[in-house]
């Protein structure tokens, strides 16, 4: 399974992160996420109480912190990213121990095995990315971001915006750097709308959508979706007419001779 069938994965992964602080029974994710699951065994901490046994879910592979839910980052390339301050550890491990129903707390990972060291990413802020040992996760839920700069922590540092294959992706074209300009200015300032609510607005994101990557200025990436018919990115809000039409002209260029 190539990177980008991952991303293209991401946004049944929020639909987990919605079950998991619900208390739902989580959806399935990657086959090495679940290979992970069975080779690893280890038991709940002192701060939790064993919930289950012989419980099979498959799992996203998520953490959450200070009331924050991350997911693992596989599909964009972080090798130019560095571990700050090691900021905490994780407390129990879901996979093999939450019964169905078990709503996702602080400390806790689905995949992780207990005593993961958390440290933040140098240059971003904790409530965004955090490495889990060797393994980027940045955040998809966080319920005190205001904008989608809140949940990213982007503002200033985006140098490059694409547009990617949604079969495999390629790249194909770039913004001009006008837009890139642009688009680095209004996408962090969108008001940020959790999944679970654009999910209802929305009917369930159903559509047609356009694949961009953006790049960072130390190089690490991150890819979003942008749904056509409901003018809506994940992450994570809606676009202003101004930001629909820079992508409708953006995308126009991929055909240009």
């Amino acid at each position: 399974m190539n990177s980008f069938t991952l991303f293209r994965r991401t946004i049944a992964v929020a639909c987990t992160v919605v079950l998991l602080l619900s208390g739902c029974t989580p959806a399935k994710d990657e086959e090495h996420e679940k290979s992970s699951v069975e080779s690893t065994q280890v038991g709940p901490s002192d701060k939790h109480e064993k919930e289950c046994s012989n419980v099979t879910i498959d799992y996203a592979s998520l953490a959450k912190w200070n009331g924050v839910t991350y997911r693992a980052s596989y599909e964009n390339d972080n090798s130019n990213l560095h571990k700050g301050e090691k900021v905490g550890a994780i407390l129990y491990r879901m996979a093999d121990y939450a019964c169905p129903g078990y709503v996702m707390k602080d400390g806790d990972a689905t995949l992780l095995e207990i005593g993961t060291e958390l440290y933040e990413v140098k240059g971003y802020a904790q409530s965004a990315r955090l490495f889990a040992g060797d393994i980027l996760y940045e955040a998809t839920h966080n319920p005190s971001a205001k904008t989608i700069n809140d949940l990213l922590d982007i503002s200033g540092k985006i140098a490059v915006v694409r547009f990617v294959s949604g079969n495999d992706g390629t790249e194909l074209k770039d913004f001009t750097p006008q837009a890139i300009a642009t688009f680095a200015e209004a996408y962090p300032k969108l008001n940020y709308v959790p999944f679970d609510q654009m999910y209802k607005q929305t009917n369930s994101l159903a559509g047609n959508s356009y694949y961009l990557q953006i790049e960072m200025k130390d190089g690490s990436t991150r890819n979003l979706a942008y749904h056509i018919k409901y003018k809506a990115f994940y992450p994570a809000g809606y676009a202003t007419p101004e930001l629909t039409q820079l992508v409708e002209e953006q995308r126009k260029r991929i055909y240009a001779q």
